[in-house]
């Protein structure tokens, strides 16, 4: 593995993380959790107790079948995976008479590897590529929620790294 260089081997998950998470509620029915991915425009969100500790995580890969996802395409969408996956559900979410009734812990995964706030930039992708992860999640001491780190955090970070002098 190749050293990384100057301020990128230093940043943690705390200078990488989303802090202001959209999250949803384990006791949430699936529709309401769905209704709540789209309205932001996310695949997926960490699910919280009502006391705030992450319990999971809610992916539209764990509503809509797989031969259903936009994920499961080929050859791979790059661009536009976010809306043919709403377009899809959009189509398959009327079918399913269980999104109304069912909650958010009947089918959210767990458990999921999280990471601490002072666990480095690269042991957080190291485990989003060991699992095969688009996000993880970043917990307190106390097992709260702190934030999440996203794919796109990680490239964010290695493009501003990159653009600093030096």
């Amino acid at each position: 593995m190749a050293i990384l260089p100057g301020r990128l081997g230093t940043l943690t998950a705390r200078d990488v993380m989303t802090s202001q998470v959209i999250v949803v509620y384990e006791q949430d029915t699936l529709e309401s959790a769905l209704a709540t991915l789209k309205e932001h425009h996310i695949t997926g969100a960490p699910v919280v107790d009502d006391e705030n500790r992450f319990v999971g995580i809610l992916s539209i890969s764990d509503v809509i079948p797989g031969e259903g996802r936009a994920d499961s395409l080929m050859p791979p969408l790059v661009h536009g995976v976010d809306k043919v996956t709403w377009e899809l559900y959009d189509r398959a979410a009327p079918s399913d008479p269980q999104l109304s009734t069912d909650k958010v812990y009947s089918r959210m995964t767990q458990p999921v590897t999280s990471i601490t706030t002072n666990a480095s930039l690269v042991e957080a992708a190291r485990v989003m590529c060991d699992g095969h992860w688009h996000r993880v999640p970043v917990i307190n001491k106390d097992g709260s929620l702190a934030g999440i780190i996203s794919t796109l955090d990680v490239l964010a970070a290695l493009v501003n790294t990159a653009d600093e002098p030096g």
